[in-house]
């Protein structure tokens, strides 16, 4: 349909900003999302000098409220904010976030002063389309969660538990690894699958961001697929997810994609256990319409740690290193990347 309304999406990874300044923040890709007309990404942790550390979290982090002036200029349409160093100096902390982000006009999701607050969608309207974003987080310290009387963030629990291998009794072989067994709460999954369903009566797209998955590793766990199937067949057109701080697989469930994660944006704080893979890190990008996305492409780049984020053009190890990697983990799941006029397009399952 020629008439057909249609507007451009740019989702960024994780952004852990704890330098000085905000300025040039976001580097050459802030131009990149200022051009979209709908950019997100995750704000990873509190932008507060408020609240007090919380007890027992051994890795810990947030920038000065000023740092709101690089995403500020970089032109985020709604940031997501559902993930597990929120709240690391408290709801005083979290609270001031929110105010902050209010005062810049920067509309977010994903945590709130109750589960009724952070579970309130942001639903934009974009060049005759109402599009509409939603937040989880799976990555869930104690205190965290928000509930009916507690603020927190909007928490999709997840269950962890071991077996042994088929094959492989623990008594016949002592000291065998256990096989990782894992799947989202009922109660948690089926409330999401309300949350979308009411807003894709109110919007022509939804997308839902997920703070899930494993840190440091790529593997794709049984509970992320069973969310994000969920999450699509309830009515969203796309999920993304982060916190793994690596790349990790593009897959697509019912003609809809499903980013793992996509890996660290911006990261100050250089964590001990962090290697060159959490320097790799892509936007991804799309065309909305009433259909759903189309067009889908990734934009490899190199997370800033102190510095900007880098932009990699074709033709550099890194960025080539990038797209064979997101080849390889994708492939499983029938999803290739190819370069095709200038850019690295998505090519879902035939």
């Amino acid at each position: 349909m020629p008439n057909e309304p249609s507007c451009s999406l740019l989702i960024g990874g994780d952004i852990a900003p704890m330098r000085e300044s905000g300025k040039s923040l976001m580097g050459a890709a802030a131009p990149l999302f200022k051009a979209a007309d709908v950019a997100t990404a995750n704000l990873e942790h509190a932008l507060a000098r408020s609240g007090k550390l919380m007890k027992g979290k051994p890795f810990f982090h947030r920038g000065h409220p000023e740092l709101v002036a690089g995403l500020v200029e970089a032109g985020f349409d709604v940031l997501t904010i559902a993930n597990n160093h929120m709240l690391d100096w408290g709801e005083e902390s979290l609270f001031e976030t929110m105010q902050v982000l209010k005062k810049h006009n920067l509309p977010f999701t994903g945590a709130g002063r109750n589960l009724e607050e952070a579970a309130a969608p942001v639903v934009l309207e974009r060049k005759g389309l109402k599009v509409g974003v939603l937040a989880y987080s799976s990555t869930l310290p104690m205190g965290f969660p928000a509930g009916e009387e507690a603020a927190g963030v909007n928490p999709l629990r997840a269950v962890t538990a071991y077996r042994s291998a088929p094959g492989r009794d623990a008594n016949d072989y002592p000291g065998v690894a256990p096989e990782i067994v894992t799947w989202a709460v009922p109660e948690d999954l089926e409330r999401m699958r309300d949350d979308i369903w009411a807003l894709k009566r109110m919007a022509d797209i939804v997308l839902v961001s997920q703070h899930w998955g494993t840190s440091m590793t790529p593997r794709v766990n049984d509970f992320q697929r069973e969310i994000g199937h969920a999450a699509i067949e309830a009515g969203a057109d796309a999920v993304f997810g982060g916190h793994q701080h690596v790349l990790s697989a593009i897959e697509y469930h019912k003609g809809k994609p499903i980013l793992h994660c996509t890996g660290n944006l911006i990261f100050d704080k250089f964590e001990p256990f962090f290697t060159g893979e959490t320097l790799k890190t892509f936007l991804f990008g799309a065309t909305l319409t009433k259909e759903g996305l189309k067009d889908p492409y990734i934009v490899p780049c190199k997370c800033g740690v102190g510095e900007p984020c880098q932009v990699l053009s074709p033709g550099e190890a890194l960025e080539a290193e990038i797209v064979r990697q997101i080849n390889d983990l994708s492939a499983p799941y029938g999803v290739k990347l190819e370069r095709k006029g200038g850019r690295v397009a998505i090519l879902p399952p035939a």
